[in-house]
């Protein structure tokens, strides 16, 4: 019975491709297997029944009766397919004696390196006996890469047809009855505007800014006491990219940083805080920069002893630095550059997170001062961590309540910590913010409702004697 229902399926679908349109050699593809074998993409044709797709494939398998020692008998053909999209297997053989005893539906296939079903305990072709059989079956959905494998002796022989292949001949052919979308890992998003399109866990890259453009953040490091104000004592470039997958859900956090600028003799180091975020929801952190022994860090790589991730991404300016001469960093207008290498930060959660509970990058940076893990500075009305020393709020000129959610502000809301959408041109040494910035005080004090542009160079916005002259 098994074998007759096998019969039936491959008559139908025989039956349906010569109805529809003859197939033309012209439009096969071909892939050469290896020890004499090789496999065509003979046919496909699509069917559109209501809602449902389905794909009605014949592949060609020929050997060229080569034997010796490279030309093996065949024991199995193997096809990959995805589990639970494939139906209808049937075989036919055209020329020769080839036999085999079972269609093997999978979808695991012992020693192929992949899923799906195999045609059996295959007999009589290869080793020098030349023959042809065809294989039909049915994929429901999409069509997919596929690999074959003519496994002869210990050589698996294996070729890779792309799902681009298969569209070929269908298209070739005529065969077609709806615009076909090509989404290889299957995850609901065509491959043409699918970033991982072969990764069914990653869908979309969202960069911040944007692709290849960095951002700024920069600190005056002298908090609680406003000190000179020139904001570059620590000045760090970003490119973050939040991974979502096909439901638009973070998978991962990858961002790049480099230090720009550093105008001070602390060693200062630099984190961020995931303000919505478990440190057990974070599988793994990587690329962080640690060579001191005041951060103390959880398997994961978040940080010990917080109740919300945060992640260290340097403890200490230095390691990343190479100086041009000096004891400032890219401060001073005496044409000494220097450079930085680049920390690559990873965060990959243990299942994917909404973006809203993500949050937007850079999410709420900080540095720490001078080595000292209880000391903080953050953005403005950003939440210190849980390591903060809370004493210090409201002391020398900082303003902060934290009744009031209000943080590292002076009394008419000067920061000790700005973000940037783009790279910065930072200060001189020992130059107030405001000298080169000319509208840089109506924005803070406005809380940013006035000249929220106060850092482009626009006319009348700068004082450009007073900025670092730039890399």
């Amino acid at each position: 019975m098994k074998k007759l229902k096998i019969l039936f399926s491959v008559l139908w679908i025989i039956t349906m491709v010569s109805g529809l349109k003859a197939q033309s050699p012209a439009c096969e593809i071909t892939k050469t297997n290896g020890g004499g074998f090789t496999t065509t993409i003979e046919s496909v044709v699509q069917e559109c029944v209501g809602s449902n797709t389905f794909y009605h494939i014949t592949l060609r398998v020929s050997h060229n009766g080569c034997g010796g020692p490279t030309c093996k008998e065949l024991s199995h053909y193997s096809i990959e397919a995805l589990p639970g999209t494939y139906s209808n297997v049937g075989v036919q053989v055209i020329s020769g004696g080839m036999t085999y005893t079972q269609i093997d539906l999978g979808p695991n296939l012992g020693s192929d390196p992949f899923k799906g079903f195999k045609i059996d305990g295959t007999n009589n072709i290869g080793g020098g006996q030349a023959g042809v059989f065809k294989v039909t079956y049915t994929l429901t959905g999409s069509l997919q890469g596929q690999r074959t494998s003519a496994k002869a002796g210990t050589n698996g022989q294996i070729v890779n047809f792309t799902a681009a292949d298969f569209i070929y001949v269908m298209n070739c052919n005529g065969t077609t009855c709806s615009a076909v979308i090509i989404d290889t890992d299957g995850d609901g998003v065509a491959d043409s505007e699918d970033d991982y399109p072969t990764d069914p866990e990653r869908a979309f890259n969202n960069y911040y800014p944007a692709k290849g453009v960095y951002g700024t953040l920069a600190y005056e490091d002298l908090w609680p006491s406003k000190g000179d104000y020139d904001f570059n004592d620590v000045v760090i470039i970003y490119n973050t990219n939040i991974v979502t997958n096909a439901q638009n859900q973070a998978v991962e956090i990858k961002t790049k940083y480099k230090i720009t600028a550093v105008g001070a003799s602390f060693h200062n180091g630099f984190a961020f805080q995931l303000d919505n975020v478990l440190p057990s929801q974070v599988a793994s952190v990587t690329g962080q920069v640690i060579s001191k022994n005041y951060v103390n860090l959880q398997s994961n790589g978040t940080e010990n002893g917080q109740t919300k991730a945060v992640i260290v991404v340097w403890d200490n300016t230095e390691p990343l630095l190479h100086r041009a001469g000096g004891s400032f960093f890219n401060t001073l207008p005496n044409g000494l550059i220097g450079t930085s290498d680049t920390a690559f930060i990873h965060v990959l959660f243990t299942a994917p997170l909404p973006l809203a509970t993500l949050g937007s990058a850079p999410f709420n940076p900080f540095i720490i001062k001078n080595g000292v893990r209880s000391v903080e500075i953050h953005l403005p009305d950003y939440v210190p961590t849980d390591l903060m020393d809370f004493s210090l709020f409201g002391t020398s000129d900082d303003r902060s309540n934290p009744g009031q959610s209000r943080y590292y502000k002076s009394s008419n809301n000067l920061p000790w910590g700005l973000h940037i959408p783009n790279v910065f041109d930072h200060m001189l040494e020992y130059t107030d913010i405001t000298q080169g910035y000319l509208h840089f005080a109506e924005w803070a004090q406005s809380s940013g409702t006035l000249y929220s542009d106060w850092y482009l160079n626009l006319s009348g916005y700068r004082n450009p004697a007073k900025i670092w002259p730039g890399l």
